[in-house]
């Protein structure tokens, strides 16, 4: 039935995603690799490992 607003009470169906307005800012990364330096040239590591 239909109450005197002549509106059906109802309550709010799905999802709603945003993004808003404001820019997202770009992820920070860091890595460090800690250990000793390479002896070899790198062309030299690359020949054997092909």
């Amino acid at each position: 039935m239909i109450d005197e607003r002549g509106q059906q009470e109802q309550e709010p169906i799905g999802i709603v995603i945003s993004r808003g307005s404001r820019d997202e800012r770009a992820p920070r990364f860091a890595a460090y690799v800690w250990g000793p330096a390479p002896t070899e040239p790198a062309e030299a590591r690359a020949a054997q490992a092909a």
